[in-house]
C-alpha cells in the first residue's frame, strides 16, 4: 500500500471514526454510572439494563464504522469489499447499509469470518476496528465487572 492521498485520508478517516466511538462510550458508561434513578435498581435489573446499554452503544459504534466504510468505499472509492464466496452472484454484494453493518461487526468484534475481504486503502480502518472494537469491548467487560463487584451478593 502506497502513501498517497487515498491512504491518507483513509489514515485519517479510521481516527476520527476510532475517536468519535470512544467519545460515545465514554460518555454512555459515564451516564450509566452517574444516572440517579439507575442506582436505585434492584442490583440484578440494573446489570441487565447496563449490557443492554452496552449492546446498544456497541451496535451504535459499529454503525459509526459502517458508515466510514460506506463513505469510503462507495463515495470516495477508496477500496472494495469483495465477497469471495458468493461474488458471482451480484444478491451477495454488499450493497445496503445492513450488509456494511454485518461486515463491520466481524470487524469490530475481531471475529473476521473471512467472507468479505476489503481490498485497498479500507483494509487500515477494518485492521484498526478491529483493535478499536477489541478496545472497546474490554472496557465495557472492565466497568461491568466493577459493578458487578460494587453489588456482589447483595440481591
Amino acid at each position: 500500500m502506497s502513501i498517497d492521498a487515498p491512504t491518507i485520508i483513509t489514515f485519517i478517516a479510521t481516527l476520527a471514526l476510532f475517536v468519535a466511538c470512544v467519545i460515545i462510550h465514554y460518555e454512555g458508561l459515564h451516564a450509566f454510572a452517574c444516572w440517579d434513578a439507575f442506582k436505585w435498581k434492584i442490583p440484578r435489573v440494573r446489570i441487565a439494563i447496563l449490557i443492554c446499554g452496552q449492546f446498544i452503544l456497541h451496535f451504535i459504534e459499529i454503525c459509526i464504522f459502517a458508515a466510514g466504510l460506506i463513505l469510503l468505499v462507495e463515495y470516495f472509492g477508496y477500496g472494495a469489499l469483495v465477497n469471495v464466496v458468493c461474488d458471482a452472484d451480484p444478491r451477495f454484494n454488499l450493497t445496503t447499509f445492513a450488509d456494511y453493518v454485518y461486515y463491520s461487526s466481524f470487524a469490530y468484534t475481531t471475529l473476521g469470518i473471512g467472507e468479505i475481504i476489503p481490498i485497498g486503502p479500507v483494509r487500515f480502518l477494518t485492521g484498526m476496528e478491529a483493535v478499536g472494537g477489541l478496545l472497546l469491548i474490554t472496557w465495557s467487560a472492565s466497568f461491568t465487572y466493577i459493578e458487578m463487584r460494587r453489588y456482589w451478593g447483595r440481591a
